[in-house]
């Protein structure tokens, strides 16, 4: 039962959120600059105020309780939107600036940046793009992200989810290599060197569409990888057939580098989405990276 002992302020927020990162009292009084004391008192204050223990104290660190990780999400976002109000504010005093961290895969992420840098530049010259990449879930309840491209199902009832638009893959080789294995329909894959996207077997099945014909076909070669551009240069060097997304492969195919096997079939259709907290679009330099990127991104999609 919640206490009504007055709601906690900021400051116990924070203090809580700085111990939950670092693993230690010590660690967050040192880190906020106050005493240890003080830290813990807020942490006492938050426990006694929603009748909860958030950690599990030991000899020289804490834990999270798993009331206490809970907790710690909410945390993030509160002390999140916090961090916009004065963005907002000082949005008022100044035209757009600042600096927008995004995430992204790798791949995706690098035709984004390659589209949307120069629209940044050109409208908004004071703003600066920050992304890191990764195939893993990012959680956008951490503050030190502001938009994320995320592509797959989306599903985070915490979020602002867009679709931009989706992409396909489609199954390419070197010209060389397919003088010596004829592909002609997709079971002919199961006989030829594949590359795949993988990280613990060279082994994997490509479900590939054709209108409403599916076909599964167990493929393996001499390569496996999980990096798209790693298996687009493996492709163009020879090593074998790779089933790699179309934004990816306008290049080397107008070069004649990759030739495209089984026009007509290609992978299910992967959704983009653009994802964001509620209320990030009431700050100017956020808002205008997710204008731009709604006005831009659905440009390097099929649909």
């Amino acid at each position: 039962m919640v206490q009504e002992i007055g709601t906690p302020g900021l400051p116990a927020l924070r203090s809580f959120s700085t111990v939950a990162r670092l693993g230690g009292i010590s660690a967050a009084a040192e880190r906020l600059g106050i005493a240890k004391s003080g830290v813990s008192r807020h942490i006492a204050q938050l426990e006694a105020h929603f009748g909860v223990r958030l950690f599990e104290r030991g000899a020289r660190s804490v834990k999270l309780t798993p009331v206490g990780a809970n907790f710690d999400l909410r945390v993030r976002s509160i002390l999140a939107e916090v961090d916009q109000l004065g963005d907002i504010a000082r949005a008022e005093n100044a035209g757009v600036s600042g600096l927008v961290r995004i995430v992204a895969t790798p791949e995706f992420g690098g035709q984004v940046a390659k589209t949307l840098c120069p629209a940044i530049k050109a409208r908004h010259p004071d703003l600066r793009l920050a992304m890191r990449t990764g195939y893993a879930f990012e959680d956008m309840q951490d503050p030190g992200t502001d938009i994320a491209f995320r592509v797959g199902t989306f599903k985070d009832d915490r979020l602002v989810a867009r679709q931009l638009g989706s992409f396909r893959a489609w199954v390419v080789a070197s010209p060389e290599l397919l003088q010596s294995y004829s592909v002609q329909a997709p079971e002919d894959l199961a006989e030829a060197p594949c590359l795949t996207f993988r990280g613990d077997s060279t082994t994997t099945t490509w479900t590939l569409f054709r209108q409403e014909t599916r076909s599964m076909i167990d493929v393996s070669g001499p390569m496996a990888v999980q990096s798209f551009t790693a298996l687009l240069d493996l492709a163009m060097a020879g090593h074998g057939i790779a089933l790699l997304p179309e934004f990816m492969l306008d290049k080397a195919l107008n070069s004649g580098a990759l030739i495209r096997c089984l026009p007509e079939f290609t992978s299910r259709s992967f959704p983009v989405f653009l994802s964001y907290r509620p209320g990030a679009r009431r700050v100017a330099r956020i808002d205008a990276v997710i204008t731009l990127a709604e006005e831009t991104v659905p440009e390097l999609l099929s649909s």
